[in-house]
């Protein structure tokens, strides 16, 4: 095991991993002196700073102390430095030297460091003044003016980061703003800002939120994924998490500059950014609480920033979440949602949905089995709409696929019982077919399969339900998008009495 210490460089799996013998107190000694050397290295690491008020919601200002976590102290050498724009601090940063006075807005990056190096993890914070929230400027100090170009026709984005003050300063609105951003939990990135907005066309140093890699055009950016800090905070669950992560665009369109210029975002859980796995209950205590990636969607489809007036005109928060829930409430496998206020970097980004990915660690937890059983096959958009398994193989799907062509014959339907959950795909279709979805299932949809003897065929999932209930008379029971889509497969059941 020593031998294994001296080329392994990743601390969080090192730490795991010296767990047990921290604790046989005593003896660690007689295993080798690699091993007492890297306690005593990891010792240092693992002490970390704290502060004096939590993060959250602050309705007055206050002197904020930053110190060490009391277990031991920090070496006489030792000086904790600081940032306030979300870059990590250096030995260049500013030296905290006395409590902090914390007036309004603010996010806080903070570490320990010697003459040779960072002696802490960086701790994060941010403190949230409801009163700076309502008058964000247009022009923060710093961030660009410009956004990313167009991908279907020429220009480039116009940067849009301010309130509406029409809208904040009205007298009757303004309680019922701050009490908006209240009653939701709170999820704040923090990193820095060249992470999100540099213009510098590389794919270690641009910018996520200006090279977007959307599936048509210019594709600069796609899976580009930066180191951040997050927190969820507050609302009625009282969430208390402070986690770093790698962050990275989601989606497909949505990605546009001319059609959306507000993303969604990916969380990715590796330990090149942080811990490789969340354990956090996002969901609740009864959900799942192990997650690699989660998806910040938010939200396209009939929402008030669409490029398309009618769809603005139709802006609602809730259609998506609704099918998934509706999904959930009639017994049937589905992703969870959690609605959030997002800031970024502490300017308010709007209403977002924290959604499971649809990945084996999903499948996993809902199908049970291993993550190496798990078949997840999607619709993906980038350079043209295709089948994909983004876990697993298409072979089942394939064999499935193939089988329900024949349904209508008794043979071959009581087979496709084995592959596809029959149940479990009726209601998937009465709730598309009852919400009108009128835009699928050439895609958005996942299906999913958890292989072997346990094996309860394919389920379908509710993804990116947006454009639904648009249109009282709406009637999608004749879709038929291909055999190899729900829409298809649908049509080829019916053939069967």
């Amino acid at each position: 095991m020593a031998f294994r210490f001296l080329f392994h460089t990743d601390l969080s799996d090192l730490t795991d991993l010296l767990s047990p013998l921290a604790m046989t107190k005593g003896r660690i000694c007689k295993i080798c002196g690699i091993c007492v050397t890297i306690l005593f290295s990891l010792s240092l690491s693992a002490q970390k700073l704290t502060f004096s008020q939590p993060h959250g919601f602050c309705d007055e200002p206050f002197s904020l102390t930053v110190s060490a976590d009391g277990s031991k102290a920090l070496p006489e050498d030792a000086v904790i430095r600081y940032t306030l724009d979300g870059s990590v601090p250096t030995l260049s940063s500013q030296a905290y030297a006395q409590p902090l006075d914390i007036k309004g807005t603010t996010i806080l990056r903070a570490a320990a460091f010697s003459s040779t190096g960072r002696l802490t993890p960086v701790a994060t914070a941010t403190w949230i003044f409801a009163s700076d929230v309502l008058k964000q400027s247009d022009h923060p100090e710093g961030y660009p003016e410009k956004w990313g170009k167009y991908t279907q026709f020429s220009g480039t984005a116009t940067a849009d980061y301010g309130m509406d003050q029409e809208m904040t300063t009205d007298p009757v609105l303004t309680p019922k703003i701050i009490e908006g951003l209240k009653s939701l939990p709170v999820l704040s990135i923090v990193t820095d800002k060249d992470h999100l907005f540099s213009h510098e066309n590389d794919e270690e140093q641009g910018g996520i939120y200006i090279f977007t890699g959307p599936p048509v055009g210019d594709n600069t950016g796609h899976g580009w994924t930066r180191p951040t800090s997050i927190e969820l905070m507050g609302g009625p669950q009282q969430h208390d998490l402070t986690v770093d992560c790698g962050l990275r665009l989601h989606g497909g369109h949505g990605r546009l500059a001319e059609k959306n210029p507000k993303h969604s975002f990916r969380l990715v859980f590796k330990s090149q950014y942080g811990p490789k796995s969340l354990d956090y209950p996002v969901f609740g205590e009864n959900e799942p609480q192990k997650f690699d990636q989660l998806v910040l969607r938010c939200h396209f489809g009939n929402a008030w920033q669409h490029w398309d007036e009618s769809n603005r005109q139709r802006a609602q928060y809730t259609r998506d979440v609704w099918a998934r829930r509706m999904q959930r409430k009639i017994g049937r496998t589905s992703v969870n949602a959690l609605y959030v206020n997002l800031f970024l970097n502490g300017m308010y980004w709007g209403i977002y949905n924290i959604a499971e990915r649809v990945n084996d660690q999903y499948g996993k937890d809902h199908l049970g089995g291993s993550k190496s059983d798990i078949d997840v096959v999607k619709i993906e958009e980038d350079g043209g709409n295709h089948h994909e398994a983004s876990e697993g193989t298409l072979d089942a799907w394939e064999q499935m696929v193939a089988t329900a062509k024949k349904a209508a014959d008794p043979t071959s339907y009581q087979q496709l019982q084995t592959m596809l959950d029959i149940d479990s795909f009726i209601d998937y279709m009465l709730i598309n077919q009852y919400a009108g979805n009128t835009d699928w299932a050439h895609h958005n949809w996942y299906a999913i399969l958890r292989r072997g003897a346990e094996s309860q065929g394919f389920r379908f999932l509710c993804w990116d339900t947006e454009l639904i209930f648009d249109n009282v008379y709406e009637n999608v029971l004749g879709r038929h998008d291909g055999s190899a889509y729900p829409t298809g497969i649908f049509q080829n059941l019916m053939k069967n009495k």
